[in-house]
Order: C-alpha cells, then sequence, then structure tokens
C-alpha cells in the first residue's frame, strides 16, 4: 500500500502567496535530483540545508524533488518554504519509500502516488529500485488562470543505458504507464507538466515515448533547438550545461570525480538526465468543474482554455554550496519558465499527424531562446542509416513497434534466467536431501554443526530460487505481456483510425 503525506497551510502565508499569483502570467517550475540517500550521500545535511536556503530565497511556483528519501529532510525544506510554497507532498511507495516530494504555491486538490509496475529485479539487490518500487507522484492544483494543472515528478529505472536495448526494458515500461497516465490527465481537460530524473538520454525509448505516444513538449528541447546535436561537437564542459541541458556527471559537479564514468560521456560534456515535460488539454482545453475562472477563447461555444508555452529552460544549482567546496548535488537543477497565453485555434485530435510525427509540439512551435554559444558549430553528420536507427525520428506507430520488440526480447531472457533459477532450485533440494540422510550416517559427531549449517545455507538458497524463479518469474512475465498487449493494442487504435480523445 502506498501512502502520501501532504501539509497545507491556510494562513496569511498562503493566502499571500495564493494572491500574488492569481494575477501572474508566469510559471516558475524547478526539477531537482537532490541526492539525499541515507547513510550512502556525502555531506547530505549541508547540501539539504543550502538547498531549502536557495528555495526560499527564490520564487518558484512549483518544485518538484527526486531522491529525497528521509522524511526528515522533507520537513526542514517545508518548514523553509512555507511562506512562498505552502502546499507539500511527500510520497512514500515501495519497502524505501519514492524519494519523491512536490512544492507548489498553488492549493492541492488531488495527490496520489503510481508505483511503477516495472521497477528493476530483486536479483539486483544493490542497486535498489526493486525495494523502493520506482514511482510517478501526482498533484493537480488550481491555478488562477490555467484551471486544473496535473503535476507529474518521476524518478527512473537507473542503469541499463549501454548496449543491448534489452536492458532499458524496465525504464521502457515505465514510460509507457507514464505516458498513458499524462494521456488521462490531458483527456480530463488538465494542463500536465512531468518532471524528473528520467535516468535516460534524450535519444532514447523512454524519451521519445514521452515526446510521441503522451505528446509532450521538452522545455529544454524547446528553448534549446540544437541540444540533442552533440556527436563530433567541441563542446567546453561549461556549454554543455549550458546549451545541451547535461545535467549529470559533468566534470563541473565536484561528485563526478568520484563515479565511474566512461571516456564518451566525460567527452561529451556529461548526460541529459533531467526534463521537465509539458502539454496542453486535449482540445487545447476542456472546461473542468473547478475551471471557471479560466480566460475561455475567442469562442465560448469551444471554450478554449489558455496556451502554455515554455520560455526559459536552464540548469540552476551548478555552483558549490557557499562557503563549501561540494556541489548542491550530484546533478544540477532543471528550471524551466512558461509564460500563460491566449488561446490559439484548436487543431484537430483525430488528425493523422498527430500519430506520425514524434512530438510534433517540439518541431512546429517556433523556438523562444537563441542559443549563440551553438551558433557557430556544425550540425551532426546525418545519415539515412542513423536517421531510421534512431528512436526520436520514428513514427509513433514505429516506435511502439520497437519497444515492444525490445520487451518481448527482454521476456524470453527473462523466462531463461527464470527456469534457470528453477533447476537451482531443484538441485539445492536434491543437495539439502542427500546431506540430511548422509548426516545420519556420518559417525564423527564434531562434523554435525557443519552439516547443518551447509543444510540452511541450502535451504536459504533453494528457497530464495524458488522465489526468483517462480514467483518473481511468473510475475514479470505477466506485466511484460500486458504491456506488449496493451501497445499492440495501440498500434491497433492507430491503424485503424479509431483514437476516441476525452
Amino acid at each position: 500500500m502506498t501512502t502520501a503525506s501532504s501539509t497545507g497551510f491556510g494562513s496569511s502565508a498562503s493566502t499571500s502567496a495564493s494572491a500574488s499569483a492569481s494575477t501572474d502570467r508566469t510559471l516558475r517550475v524547478l526539477s531537482f535530483n537532490v541526492w539525499g540517500l541515507a547513510i550512502i550521500a556525502k555531506e547530505r545535511a549541508a547540501r539539504i540545508r543550502a538547498i531549502a536556503k536557495h528555495l526560499a530565497s527564490s520564487n518558484y511556483d512549483i518544485v518538484c524533488l527526486q531522491e529525497c528519501w528521509v522524511y526528515k529532510d522533507f520537513e526542514l525544506i517545508r518548514d523553509e518554504v512555507v511562506h512562498t510554497l505552502p502546499y507539500a507532498r511527500f510520497f512514500n511507495s515501495g519497502a524505501l519509500g519514492s524519494g519523491l516530494a512536490i512544492f507548489t504555491r498553488f492549493p492541492l486538490i488531488s495527490a496520489r502516488v503510481m508505483p511503477y509496475d516495472l521497477s528493476g529485479t530483486p536479483q539486483q539487490a544493490i542497486a535498489g529500485d526493486f525495494f523502493v518500487n520506482k514511482a510517478a507522484a501526482n498533484v493537480g492544483v488550481f491555478h488562477p488562470i490555467l484551471g486544473e494543472l496535473e503535476i507529474w515528478t518521476t524518478h527512473m529505472h537507473a542503469g541499463g543505458d549501454q548496449a543491448p536495448d534489452t536492458r532499458q526494458a524496465h525504464r521502457i515500461g515505465e514510460a509507457w504507464q507514464l505516458s498513458n497516465a499524462v494521456r488521462d490527465g490531458a483527456a480530463r481537460g488538465r494542463y500536465v507538466m512531468a518532471m524528473g530524473d528520467f535516468n535516460a538520454q534524450p535519444d532514447s525509448i523512454p524519451i521519445s515515448l514521452l515526446r510521441s505516444h503522451a505528446q509532450m513538449t521538452d522545455s529544454f528541447l524547446q528553448t534549446h533547438p540544437r541540444a540533442n546535436e552533440l556527436d563530433n561537437l567541441p563542446l567546453s564542459p561549461e556549454v554543455a550545461m549550458s546549451e545541451c541541458g547535461m545535467s549529470c556527471d559533468s566534470p563541473l559537479n565536484t561528485w563526478s570525480a568520484a563515479k565511474n564514468i566512461s571516456e564518451k560521456i566525460r567527452a561529451q560534456g556529461g548526460k541529459r538526465l533531467d526534463y521537465i515535460f509539458y502539454r496542453q488539454p486535449d482540445g487545447r482545453g476542456g472546461v473542468t468543474s473547478r475551471s471557471g475562472d479560466r480566460e475561455r477563447g475567442d469562442s465560448e461555444e469551444e471554450g478554449r482554455g489558455p496556451e502554455l508555452h515554455c520560455v526559459k529552460c536552464e540548469l540552476v544549482l551548478t555552483d558549490l554550496v557557499p562557503g563549501k567546496a561540494f556541489s548542491y548535488s550530484d546533478h544540477a537543477g532543471l528550471y524551466a519558465t512558461f509564460e500563460i497565453g491566449k488561446p490559439r485555434p484548436t487543431s484537430n485530435p483525430f488528425s493523422s499527424s498527430a500519430w506520425t510525427s514524434t512530438a510534433a509540439s517540439d518541431k512546429d512551435d517556433p523556438p523562444y531562446t537563441f542559443t549563440p554559444a551553438l551558433a557557430h558549430l556544425p550540425g551532426s553528420p546525418s545519415t539515412p542509416e542513423r536517421q531510421q536507427q534512431s528512436p526520436s525520428s520514428l513514427s509513433t506507430p514505429d516506435l511502439i513497434r520497437r519497444a515492444s520488440g525490445i520487451i518481448s526480447d527482454y521476456a524470453i531472457l527473462s523466462q531463461r534466467a527464470a527456469r534457470l533459477h528453477l533447476r537451482m532450485s531443484a538441485v539445492c533440494i536434491v543437495a539439502l536431501v542427500a546431506l540430511s540422510v548422509g548426516s545420519a550416517w556420518q559417525p564423527k559427531s564434531y562434523i554435525q554443526p557443519i552439516f547443518t549449517v551447509l543444510g540452511g545455507l541450502l535451504g536459504a538458497a533453494g528457497a530464495t530460487s524458488f522465489y526468483l524463479g517462480f514467483a518473481w518469474g511468473r510475475w514479470e512475465a505477466g506485466i511484460l505481456s500486458e504491456v506488449v498487449q496493451e501497445m499492440e493494442l495501440e498500434l491497433d487504435v492507430i491503424g485503424q483510425g479509431r483514437r476516441i480523445e476525452g
């Protein structure tokens, strides 16, 4: 069972915050992985205090944190920012919590945590993803101009970003699950934002699914249209962060020195793992029960809502903690500024272009920020073969087919591993029986404790192998099968042009 802890302060601080935001057509959003692991994360207490002070002295409207694992850290931050971000939510999932928290200036109208169906395996005990049960956390807020706004924060399954593709099967499943949740929110007439540490680089299947299947816009790419053109570009670490959004493993981050980072990642200035995605409601806005004060479009009959645009997106908290010799976190924060504009004509939700283009909003909308640091650099080499293999260049149906194929391939490997564990369990049982029989016939009593210890180890190994092979093996197989069937149904709906919006 998952729970969430929330606080909302109905004091004058809350009232003044809401009043100041009622006429503000700018929305300021921060996503930050604070690296708040208890015991393991170095200088955690000092870093969390510095982060809390930064948040309290800034004018953010929405703050989403990842890896805020310790509840006392959440309380410290909450108490520090109560006058500017009076509404807060801390989310729990799995055995050790989700590490997700959201702070906002706007009143909450709903909240929930969505544990991912796929979140690592029990064999990957050190990684810990299975035991914390990686999740996406959600709050609904009421914005005085937009109406209902749905905010998602997530921290996806780590690792598996190198070949073969089957290593990222769980993260693909997570992206699919989150994409469907985002689509549901938009279908209910809500503006939707999804942000956090996605543990995936821009030209990957999970990110492409969010841009294509969920029809979300990548804020950083929207304002830095050449951000993904990294191959063979002579970028300094500073430019890699400012113009390409390299939020993790940057040479400029003090915590990167202790990591085992490949030369390729070092050469390109790190990884872009943190994102702020957003999208409009279906049909550019559907009137909801709480949207009576929302501005309406030119046509009262159509009732279109305002248009949300990202006008600036940048990495923040990239310097050292004041008075210290270390960075705020092993990630940089991602800060996006949105403007709420007048309604635009509603596009046809049944148009075939919506299903054959990847993230059309990223390509069709004009960029709002010119990036002169990249203007003098040549474009990345492009070949038909490379474009054919790039997930970000695939149409939505082809992208879903590739994702489905990877999950199907992974399912085969998973079942092989399950059968191996069942065989290991049988071997342990046979060995345990043989050991028990042998111990009854051996004449030397001082050997008996050795037989007892070996028997206990064999029993534990047999039980663990049986769990991994039978319980977890069948569990994972069922989830993988369900994801593949959902994708096949989506392909069938796209193919027949029967999509129903809202």
